[in-house]
């Protein structure tokens, strides 16, 4: 877990739940409805979880609760985590199966396969959701360079193999280089669940561990119309300089050089 700003330990109960100022307002009365519905997961026996399709509409609840302000980005990791502990990964990649996959464009020689998924609905047409949803099929030999994120939230679960996680809280940038705080190093095995948004674990780095792995991520972008729907940022920890506080002063580099230094055997 990252560290705790000693000014941020007095939080009113709105924080805690992830609420913003804007759409307190708005829980009271709409929110009673999501409260009730992570309420019900929360209390579910593992004899009791979630079949995948209502999987997919929990997490749809949850995307349209972070889009309309009542739910903080950190409040949406938090959810989808809970939420990672609800359903069958076997039940859940046979309905991946069942759904539509797209191959995306070929990346680096390290990067994984990449496959969009389109949920089905009764009619096999496209289930219109909130967010992406996506398959990362490594071999071996692949590895998801260190890099941040902005504009954008995700949730990565293993569904076959381990793998290596470390994260990364954004603190701040400076010329050519992001000031960053290590805030996780774990191994993952199936079932479990990595999430990032911007105000923690904003970085994170994927190498598996004995053999092919796979991750199956949700990710919602452009949570401000405003800006551009997302940006991605390769880094380099390691070849950073740490500060006597902890911090890395980690240089921003190019996704090629990220790729030629971060392999599978870092």
């Amino acid at each position: 877990m990252s560290s705790i700003d000693e000014a941020t330990v007095a939080v009113s109960a709105s924080d805690v739940l992830g609420l913003t100022r804007r759409g307190h307002l708005g829980a009271m009365m709409s929110g009673f409805l999501l409260y009730a519905l992570l309420g019900e997961a929360r209390a579910a026996p593992p004899s009791r979880r979630l079949s995948p399709g209502r999987w997919v509409e929990r997490q749809q609840e949850i995307a349209r609760t972070l889009a309309s302000g009542q739910l903080r980005p950190e409040g949406w990791c938090t959810e989808v985590e809970r939420l990672a502990a609800e359903v069958d990964v076997a039940e859940l990649m046979a309905e991946v199966r069942r759904s539509r996959l797209k191959a995306g464009l070929g990346g680096g020689p390290h990067d994984p396969q990449k496959r969009s998924v389109v949920f089905l609905d009764e009619s096999n047409a496209p289930r219109r959701l909130s967010y992406a949803t996506a398959l990362f099929e490594f071999q071996p030999h692949n590895v998801i360079t260190p890099h941040g994120h902005k504009n954008m939230v995700s949730a990565h679960m293993v569904v076959e193999g381990r793998f290596r996680i470390r994260n990364f809280d954004r603190v701040r940038e400076e010329e050519g280089a992001m000031v960053i705080r290590p805030t996780r190093d774990r191994l993952a095995a199936t079932g479990e669940v990595s999430t990032m948004c911007s105000q923690r674990d904003n970085i994170h780095w994927f190498v598996p561990q004995g053999g092919p792995a796979t991750t199956f991520d949700v990710i919602i972008s452009g949570l401000d119309p405003q800006k551009p729907s997302y940006t991605l940022d390769a880094i380099d920890p390691l070849g950073g300089r740490r500060l006597s506080s902890g911090l890395i002063v980690a240089p921003i580099i190019g996704f090629e050089e990220a790729s030629r230094k971060y392999t599978s055997s870092v």
